[in-house]
């Protein structure tokens, strides 16, 4: 099971991720460190959500989180785009991390696409996940 026990706290300000992005490694879609750019999300996405990236495919797990800029808008193809900053996280929490931790485990199991969090899955994902500082 996954422990926050060693971290001293999240510092405050930190926003609470609300969804998870799953993108596929190797897609040649890599996203940038500190590079703000527009990327799929969810119609409810507002300027200073915050989302978990998961990395589907070879080495899966959570690699980073997007810090959206912009509020979502309606793409062309029916779907929705915010602008955002992409931050990799210290160490990535792998999939099988994930499916061990009983408060994670059932949200990850059977992960498809992008999706809503709930509260105490953020909360939990707030205080496992420090980020690596970068530029932007």
């Amino acid at each position: 099971m996954l422990s926050s026990q060693d971290r001293p706290g999240v510092p405050a300000g930190v926003p609470t991720p609300g969804l998870v992005l799953v993108r596929r490694a190797g897609s040649g879609d890599e996203l940038v460190a500190g590079a703000n750019r527009t990327m799929c999300c969810l119609r409810s996405t507002v300027r200073g959500a915050r989302a978990v990236v998961y990395r589907s495919g070879r080495d899966q797990g959570i690699v980073g989180v997007v810090d959206f800029t912009s509020d979502a808008v309606a793409r062309a193809d029916r779907g929705w785009e915010a602008a955002g900053v992409f931050r990799p996280v210290e160490r990535p929490l792998s999939r099988a991390a994930l499916l061990d931790d009983p408060v994670l485990g059932p949200v990850f199991a059977h992960l498809q696409s992008r999706r809503r969090l709930p509260e105490d899955v953020g909360r939990t994902l707030r205080e496992l996940l420090p980020v690596r500082r970068c530029r932007g």
